[in-house]
This record gives C-alpha cells, sequence and structure tokens, in this order.
C-alpha cells in the first residue's frame, strides 16, 4: 500500500507533476448562486454513494448516516436501482435515485475506497474506443468498470424515465466514481439520452481526443479542489487529458464555499487551476463542498 506521507508520496507527487506543462491560461470567472446551489446538491449526491445503506437497499429514501447530505435528505427521494460489482476494477458501487423535490434521476458512482490502493493500482494502458469516438482512447481499469455495470444500469435508467418523464438525467461521483460518471454520461449521450455531467475530483479518463468529444458534449461541471493530488493522474505525460470546463475551488477544507471560492477555467489540458498547482496533495481530495467521503 502506498503511504502518501512518505517518500512514496514525493514520487507519485513528482510523477504528477510531469503533466504539469500545458497550454497558456484562459479566461476564468467565478460561478453564480444557482451554480454553487447545484454543486453543493449533486456534490452531496456524491458523498451519498459511500454510504452502504445507499447501495443496499434499493426502494429506500437516500440518507447519509454521517449527516454529510442533508440537501439530498431533505429532498424526496427513493433509489430505483442499487448496484455493486465486486470483481470489477475498483468494485464499481452506485445507485440510480429519483429526486421528486427538484425532479432529478440520479445516478451517482462510489468513489474508491482507499487512495493509497487506487493509486497503488492505478494502471496507464489505454483502450481504443473509436467506436465512441474517432482516434479516442480511454483508461482501460476505468473502461472495464464502467462496462461491469453498463448494461443493467442502462436498462434500469431506461425503465426510469418511463416512469418520470421531463425528469433531468445526471451522473455524478467522487474520485474514481467521477471517472465512471463522466464515461456513464459519455456512453449514454452518444446513445441520444441528454445528461448532465457534475464530478468530483476525478482523474483523467482518457486522451485528448476523448477530452474534446465529452467537452463538445456538454453540460459537464468538472470540480476540482485547490491542490487535489487525484485530478493529476494520470499524467499528462502519459497522453491523459482533461475535459473543459474546470470548476476550481479555491478555498481549504472545512470552510463554507462561496460563489467567489470557485473559479471557472475554460480550455482542455489548461495549466491554470488545480494544474498550475506546485506540489499535490491528498488532504485535499477528501473534501469537496463538504466531507465528501464522511460516510467511508
Amino acid at each position: 500500500m502506498v503511504q502518501f506521507k512518505s517518500v512514496s508520496a514525493l514520487a507519485v507527487a513528482a510523477f504528477a507533476a510531469l503533466g504539469a506543462a500545458a497550454p497558456a491560461r484562459l479566461a476564468e470567472r467565478d460561478v453564480s448562486a444557482s451554480v454553487l446551489q447545484q454543486l453543493s446538491l449533486f456534490a452531496q449526491y456524491s458523498a451519498a454513494a459511500y454510504c452502504t445503506d445507499n447501495i443496499n437497499s434499493t426502494g429506500t429514501k437516500l440518507t447519509c448516516s454521517a449527516g454529510n447530505c442533508p440537501l439530498v435528505e431533505a429532498a424526496n427521494t427513493k433509489t430505483l436501482a442499487e448496484f455493486y460489482a465486486s470483481q470489477s476494477f475498483g468494485d464499481t458501487a452506485g445507485f440510480l435515485a429519483v429526486d421528486t423535490t427538484n425532479r432529478l434521476l440520479v445516478i451517482s458512482f462510489r468513489g474508491s475506497r482507499t487512495i493509497d490502493n487506487w493509486i497503488a493500482n492505478l494502471d496507464f494502458d489505454q483502450e481504443s474506443i473509436s467506436d465512441i469516438c474517432s482516434g479516442c482512447a480511454v483508461h482501460g481499469g476505468f473502461w472495464r468498470a464502467w462496462e461491469s455495470v453498463a448494461n443493467s444500469l442502462t436498462s434500469e435508467l431506461n425503465s426510469a424515465v418511463q416512469a418520470y418523464p421531463g425528469y433531468t438525467i445526471v451522473f455524478t461521483g467522487h474520485s474514481l466514481g467521477a471517472a465512471l460518471a463522466t464515461l456513464g454520461a459519455t456512453t449514454l449521450r452518444r446513445a441520444g439520452i441528454a445528461v448532465q455531467l457534475y464530478n468530483y475530483g476525478s482523474p483523467r479518463v482518457g486522451n485528448k481526443a476523448l477530452a474534446t468529444y465529452i467537452t463538445a458534449q456538454g453540460p459537464n461541471y468538472r470540480v476540482t479542489h485547490t491542490d487535489d493530488i487525484v485530478p493529476r493522474l494520470p499524467p499528462q505525460s502519459f497522453g491523459f487529458s482533461h475535459t473543459s470546463p474546470e470548476y476550481w475551488i479555491t478555498s481549504g477544507n472545512d470552510v463554507p464555499v462561496t460563489t467567489s471560492d470557485i473559479t471557472v477555467i475554460q480550455g482542455i489540458d489548461s495549466n491554470a487551476g488545480n494544474s498550475g498547482e506546485a506540489i499535490p496533495s491528498v488532504d485535499a481530495h477528501y473534501w469537496y463542498l463538504g466531507a465528501i467521503t464522511a460516510c467511508q
């Protein structure tokens, strides 16, 4: 197991820093109050996927035993499907829930159990997915994890769309869950399904062609936090790229986030925001508008 406060941490940080060189800083702006509200809501939906009761009791209201999803708990919610593919890369888990208060169908993927284990097992191999988009390649492990639940989850979502016409479909997740949400949203959009994507602390999921394709699909809300190490991996120098735009939270842990604490940065592989931080850290990964992994 990798211990981030050891010499291995310095190696990982140096490795991530190889991807720092990127296009020049592009236009930046703060967010509106309504966008901050949405980012907060879906961060809490991502947090809820870490809570065991939300992935093993289909048909029940979403709750967070750690008290870190009050916006979700205040809404009228019910899980329509829960999944846990224990043999997949990263033990793919999460839920499909209906939120009748906000007229949402939310698919939330649980993040990695520990960053140590996730990075220790991180594999930088890419697989071609030219059937999705020309020249596109994806992180092999992330793609296999998505595929482990893709068919069953898509079927459940199709049923939910019939039962709740007009509801907005949102894919969300944190860490590894953010990567899976990104790939799931990308796949369903290609099939003609309108999906909004909110991901938090996501690693890079594929090459520049894929990042460009996902960016064009939109709307995408890729949220990062200060110097979080996970969005720096896999390194850009290994042929991986991030989508645009980036919503970079600049305030620290345990601090309420305001509209001026989030900077919107345009541009694939921009060197502003999280990628521009000199030394990445682990602590920032656990705080995304709240204690996002508290149930874990």
